[in-house]
């Protein structure tokens, strides 16, 4: 069952609609709820019983491969498409808190102690999300260390070498 803030929205309605077949083409059942953030961005979020850690994955694995089976779709059936940003559960924002959380934790060390930490490794958004987070802090920078998919982030302090 597919949701929305204004029912007259195509687009929204085919995000949702492709989401929702997916959804159940794996088997699961689940709620589809979706907005239109901005004129160039939707949100869509699928909501099951008790399946959402299964659509989610290790980490966001599956979530991120779902995102871009959806992507790839709507590009197909409407041509150029606003961004998407699909989620399971609430899984992305609950991820986003988090890991601001945890970067203004561990810069809080940083400061107090001196030394330098890592953060585990991230994808893109991930990194950009706690590096945006430390800019706004006082005492501490960041720089990013690693190649491929996913990169630590290590906080210093701002008179270290």
């Amino acid at each position: 069952m597919a949701e929305g803030p204004n029912q007259q929205d195509a687009f929204g309605e085919e995000l949702a609609e492709v989401l929702s077949q997916i959804v159940s083409l794996a088997g699961f059942r689940a709620r589809i709820e979706w907005r239109k953030r901005s004129e160039n961005e939707y949100y869509v979020n699928a909501r099951t019983r008790r399946w959402d850690g299964l659509l989610i994955g290790r980490l966001g694995e599956t979530l991120r491969a779902l995102q871009l089976v959806v992507q790839s779709i709507l590009q197909h059936r409407c041509g150029k498409t606003p961004n998407v940003i699909v989620d399971v559960g609430g899984y992305k924002q609950r991820r986003e808190n988090f890991l601001r959380k945890k970067s203004m934790a561990i810069a809080k060390i940083v400061k107090e102690t001196g030394r330098e930490m890592m953060l585990d490794p991230l994808t893109d958004k991930e990194r950009k999300l706690a590096e945006q987070t430390l800019a706004g802090i006082e005492g501490v920078r960041s720089y990013t260390i690693g190649t491929g998919y996913r990169k630590n982030v290590i906080i210093a302090p701002v008179d270290a070498p």
